[in-house]
């Protein structure tokens, strides 16, 4: 195992024991896209399972709307990746919404949208499947950019919490790849040779999101190479104190 994928598993296990976001025989569902974080995200935690005291049942699934933007991208050979090269099966499921929703329309205004019609049908999976948790693939420069949007757009010192509860649901969300930087995500995927592709949304390049990661968080890196994550312990410092580990949604 090369030192680059030993750094990040650790990284990953500290994280999923520190946030008490696994247990045994519990069955979690991993939201899966093509992107690189979704892709390494399994890659590693197919890894943790090996050495996991607890027994775990992840089941990866990737979610799409047949009529966006085709962001189905090589589907058979990620796949075939999953099943041969991980052991795990993965599923593909089309976004059922009425004909007379309001997200038919608002889905294309922006990513919240789409992403909120995707965690609709993720919810109908998690009563399927007596799922619990729900797995992102965020990682700390997300949280961090979050953290910057939430303030410049909506007015509000809230970050996007390693582990959440819904309060209006018996499902969590958790997101084990907190303590590892984006950065260190690229040069696995690209070691391992883990096959990822780039999204085409057209949405995605004028994306406010997009915006704040380059002028913003990667500006500031660049004079202050700590910035990353000296931000991001100082963010999750803050709210676990206040919140003293009670992870539940604002």
């Amino acid at each position: 195992m090369a030192a680059l994928e030993k750094k990040l598993l650790k990284k990953l296990r500290n994280c999923i024991c520190d946030f008490d976001m696994i247990q045994e025989w519990e069955t979690v569902i991993l939201w899966v896209s093509w992107w690189k974080d979704s892709m390494v995200l399994w890659y590693l935690l197919s890894q943790y399972k090996k050495y996991a005291k607890e027994k775990l049942n992840i089941k990866a699934i990737y979610i799409f709307k047949s009529f966006l933007i085709d962001c189905d991208i090589n589907f058979k050979e990620k796949q075939k990746y999953f099943e041969e090269e991980l052991w795990i099966p993965l599923e593909k499921v089309d976004i059922k919404l009425p004909e007379d929703s309001k997200l038919n329309d608002w889905i294309w205004q922006s990513c919240q949208w789409c992403a909120y019609a995707r965690r609709i049908a993720m919810f109908k999976l998690c009563e399927r499947y007596w799922a619990t948790k729900i797995i992102y693939g965020h990682h700390m420069d997300d949280i961090v950019v979050t953290s910057f949007m939430n303030m410049i757009e909506w007015k509000k010192l809230k970050i996007m919490p390693v582990k959440n509860k819904m309060s209006m649901w018996d499902i969590t969300f958790i997101r084990p790849m907190a303590y590892i930087r984006e950065r260190d995500i690229l040069k696995l995927a690209h070691l391992n040779e883990i096959p990822f592709s780039w999204c085409n949304c057209p949405v995605w390049t004028d994306w406010t999101r997009n915006k704040i990661k380059h002028e913003i968080v990667r500006a500031n890196e660049k004079v202050f190479p700590k910035f990353v994550e000296n931000t991001f312990w100082a963010l999750i410092k803050d709210f676990m104190e206040k919140y003293e580990k009670d992870w539940y949604s604002m």
